[in-house]
């Protein structure tokens, strides 16, 4: 997800009288001075203060929306770029970063729809099509989100992420050809890309390329050494290679990486059922429904283990 860091640098503004047009551009150049320190909070009080000077500049409310986006605050951001819309209704940066925070706030569809109109102004920016497509797809829409990948990757063809995330729709989708040809696509741009290595391995591991799967996945592990699913992903392509004793080893990493991570115990305690570890496995069974109750699994597993007397 790209994020426009940037901010407007000019107070763009008609005052009445050269004394205020001064004290509220103080306090604008002293909020951009805070903003660049990354000082949010003293940042957000200097534009407050310019904004009750001149409560006209979009400027002002763009660049104060800024600060809310970067602490979190995405409904106050929200506000503070709809006040800069209605003032400067094709304010590009303003529709575009009000649709990342609408999509922080889980309102896919109103960020879709500022993407659009982004899209409008600005029809060239691969940036805002690549965003718009992952609004779509956390909306459902895969085949939308498909297309403005799509659209991203024709406006830039050098931009990795559309690619990424295009090539994670296609697995999803099973379409196996595309997912491979943009995850090596994806790969060849960014090669440290941990994540696209992760995906492709897991391609491969569902094509049964088990050897080039492992291969994949340590190069992800090099990458990012202390990411937990990465071992849990390296673990399952071990199972299904038949090879326990590392499947186990992987997993027990995982979980000692986030404990809360309920997937490798689900695993680990799937690999010990079926090597009739009775104990061990209703240990880790019981730890999938502690941190996901109700997992149906779990709780299918714990049935057969009983109906064994185990």
């Amino acid at each position: 997800m790209k994020t426009r860091i940037s901010l407007s640098l000019f107070l763009i503004v008609v005052f009445s009288g050269a004394v205020f047009a001064q004290t509220a551009e103080q306090y604008f150049a002293a909020g951009n001075e805070h903003y660049k320190a990354k000082n949010y909070t003293l940042a957000i009080a200097s534009y407050t203060s310019a904004l009750r000077l001149a409560p006209s500049s979009y400027a002002t409310w763009f660049n104060r929306g800024q600060c809310y986006y970067f602490t979190g605050s995405y409904a106050a951001a929200v506000n503070d770029y709809s006040q800069a819309i209605r003032l400067n209704p094709r304010y590009t940066d303003a529709l575009f970063q009000r649709g990342l925070s609408r999509n922080k706030l889980k309102d896919h569809a109103g960020a879709v729809a500022d993407y659009t109109a982004a899209i409008g102004t600005s029809p060239a920016d691969a940036s805002i099509w690549y965003n718009r497509g992952i609004a779509n797809s956390d909306n459902g829409s895969d085949d939308a989100a498909i297309a403005d990948y799509t659209e991203a990757i024709r406006l830039s063809p050098a931009y990795s992420k559309p690619y990424h995330n295009r090539g994670a729709i296609y697995f999803k989708q099973k379409k196996n050809a595309e997912a491979l040809a943009d995850m090596n696509k994806t790969i060849s741009l960014d090669p440290a890309n941990s994540d696209a290595w992760n995906g492709r391995a897991l391609l491969n591991s569902r094509l049964v390329n088990y050897d080039l799967a492992l291969t994949d996945i340590a190069q992800a592990i090099k990458l990012r050494p202390n990411y937990a699913k990465y071992y849990y992903d390296r673990g399952a392509i071990y199972s299904r290679k038949k090879m326990p004793d590392l499947a186990v080893a992987d997993l027990n990493y995982a979980i000692s990486l986030d404990p809360k991570y309920y997937q490798p115990y689900m695993l680990r305690g799937a690999i010990r059922f079926d090597a009739k570890q009775y104990s061990l496995a209703r240990t880790d069974l019981e730890k999938v429904l502690e941190l996901s109750p109700g997992h149906n699994l779990a709780t299918t597993t714990l049935a057969k283990l009983k109906a064994l007397g185990q």
